[in-house]
């Protein structure tokens, strides 16, 4: 028969096991930094599934960062998300200043269905949704600088 000593060892190690299990937030996996325009909008949309508001925060531009409510209490969950292969160029004619000083501007689409808190998404709709990501040379990584329709 375990003696009472190791049944509370046992007792203890799981209760730590149930507990590293609840709170806190999971982590997601970071982009290399050479990583595509699609590639770190991925990353962004894992780091929000999983919660994770500092990944989320280090693939975009400290304006958006900011503002994403997504990264500020709200709590979507998304499915069925679909990131475009590629990127298309982004026209900042219209856009605002701090968006225009940037160099390279690209665009990536992304399809996804929203549950739970979706900042004004529709939920458990198909929904078509874009990012716009920026960076001033070759070498620098691609930060999303905004994010919405067309």
């Amino acid at each position: 028969m375990p003696s009472a000593r190791a049944l509370f060892g046992v007792g203890v190690l799981a209760l730590g096991l149930v507990l590293s299990g609840c709170g806190g937030s999971a982590s997601a996996s970071a982009p290399p930094e050479d990583a595509s325009p699609p590639q770190v909008v991925r990353a962004y949309l894992d780091a929000i599934q999983a919660g994770d508001d500092d990944a989320a925060a280090a693939v975009s531009t400290p304006g958006y960062a900011d503002s994403d409510p997504w990264q500020h209490g709200s709590d979507p969950r998304l499915r069925d998300v679909s990131v475009s292969a590629d990127s298309t160029p982004y026209d900042t004619a219209s856009s605002p200043p701090a968006l225009q000083a940037w160099e390279q501007v690209r665009y990536v689409t992304v399809t996804l269905t929203v549950t739970g808190d979706g900042s004004g998404f529709s939920t458990d709709v198909p929904s078509g949704w874009g990012y716009v990501l920026v960076r001033h040379t070759d070498a620098d990584p691609w930060r999303i600088a905004e994010a919405g329709v067309g």
